[in-house]
């Protein structure tokens, strides 16, 4: 009888533990699913969904330990069995992903940023009150035998002919190569072209009466990953382009560490013009130990966005970019080295292509600069506010006032029947 009473106290304590206990763990399962609502609400006003993914893959790569990497590696493994080849838009990015070697291109770019401090103008930049030059170090021949080189005027700028060829050797973190290269025309020479406020600007005959452009500047308040960011967010870039009409996003290469997207542009052109029209296959890559970041864009095409009537179609279209910062990628200050290149399909008067080149690239280049500053500053109010919404929450993690702790419930029942024994 005694056994059974014992047996029965303990059913009914272990009940009323269990409840208390349940209630405890929906407390703290409700507080952390919380917080975590509102970590990722604030990451995501913060840098974006594009920003989000990068961080996720940063966190991945060097936090995960390998049994939970293992784990998360077979959950996207059978994910993938459900995803063909061929993308649900019907493009096949195996074939048309552009080439990690197209960095390469840029090795003067980066060369000319690091030697900025030794820069020296040539007479033909003189003359055109540049403010610094890119024909002494951009002309120079590639040695692609033994046989003698060009006459170098630096120790620099030979090691550039010598090396011209190698690859870059990025940090690429198990980026996919890509087969798609940009034919540049290598064997004709730049010449400067007209150099306002803070841009520098050179151009280099492509075609009959067609140039490709290279621009430099540098900017001392504004952040490598803001740029990036303006340059890559489609959504943030349609609120500060006037002139992207359309602006939207086709497919994205499902490879993981790729960066690569295919995009449909419409650009507005001037009255009596008819506008252009862009499907572009873009790709950029961020290099953390060498702190570079570059971005590469194509022209493509895609059976869902055919050329239009009334549109002009671009189909020789290609840039590349370089983005070095100061110091970080966080912080304030970077050089970037533009090269583009683009057919418009028509004959237009060399006049005009220069009115449009001088008066038209710089102001875009001036809104970018200013959509950078934006996205600056209303990421910090949003970071101020989200921080300031964050509620703190109690030590002891109760759901409510009425459940309390269960220690302290069960300590006030002892406490009681000691009492009443007692008496």
């Amino acid at each position: 009888m005694l056994l059974n009473r014992f047996v029965l106290a303990i059913k009914n304590q272990s009940k009323e533990t269990l409840r208390a206990w349940s209630y405890q763990c929906e407390s703290i399962f409700a507080q952390r699913s919380r917080r975590i609502q509102q970590l990722l609400s604030f990451y995501q006003s913060v840098y974006g969904t594009q920003g989000l993914k990068q961080l996720w893959r940063a966190y991945y790569r060097r936090e995960l330990q390998p049994p939970l990497r293992g784990m998360v590696l077979s959950a996207v493994g059978l994910m993938g069995l459900n995803i063909k080849r061929l993308g649900s838009d019907g493009y096949d990015w195996n074939k048309e992903r552009l080439a990690l070697s197209n960095f390469d291109l840029c090795r003067r770019d980066i060369e000319f940023i690091n030697t900025l401090p030794h820069n020296q103008l040539c007479e033909r930049c003189q003359a055109k009150k540049m403010k610094y030059c890119y024909c002494q170090l951009g002309n120079q021949r590639c040695r692609r035998t033994q046989t003698k080189a060009v006459p170098s005027t630096s120790k620099d700028a030979d090691e550039s002919i010598r090396n011209c060829h190698q690859p870059l050797d990025l940090d690429l973190r198990g980026a996919p190569a890509g087969t798609v290269r940009i034919q540049a025309q290598d064997e004709h020479t730049w010449e400067p072209y007209f150099s306002k406020n803070e841009f520098s600007i050179w151009r280099r005959e492509e075609r009959s009466s067609l140039y490709s452009y290279k621009v430099y500047a540098r900017f001392d308040d504004i952040t490598a990953d803001d740029f990036l960011h303006v340059q890559t967010d489609l959504d943030y870039r349609r609120q500060w382009d006037d002139t992207a009409l359309r602006l939207e996003l086709i497919s994205e290469d499902p490879v993981p560490a790729s960066n690569s997207h295919l995009i449909y542009w419409e650009m507005q052109w001037p009255r009596l013009f008819a506008n252009r029209d862009y499907v572009y296959c873009r790709r950029y890559v961020k290099d953390e130990n060498k702190k570079l970041i570059f971005i590469c864009n194509r022209a493509a095409r895609h059976d869902s966005y055919p050329s239009l009537h009334g549109k002009v179609r671009v189909t020789d279209y290609w840039s590349l970019m370089v983005i070095k910062p100061f110091r970080s990628f966080h912080e304030p200050g970077l050089h970037f080295v533009l090269t583009y290149y683009d057919d418009p399909g028509i004959p237009i008067p060399q006049n005009i292509k220069s009115w449009v080149t001088q008066k038209q690239m710089p102001e875009f280049l001036t809104k970018m600069y200013v959509a950078t500053k934006n996205y600056a500053c209303s990421r910090a109010i949003k970071m101020k506010d989200m921080f300031n919404g964050f509620t703190l929450v109690n030590d002891e993690y109760t759901a409510n006032a009425q459940r309390g702790s269960w220690l302290g419930s069960l300590s006030r029942r002892k406490v009681t029947s000691s009492s009443e024994t007692d008496r």
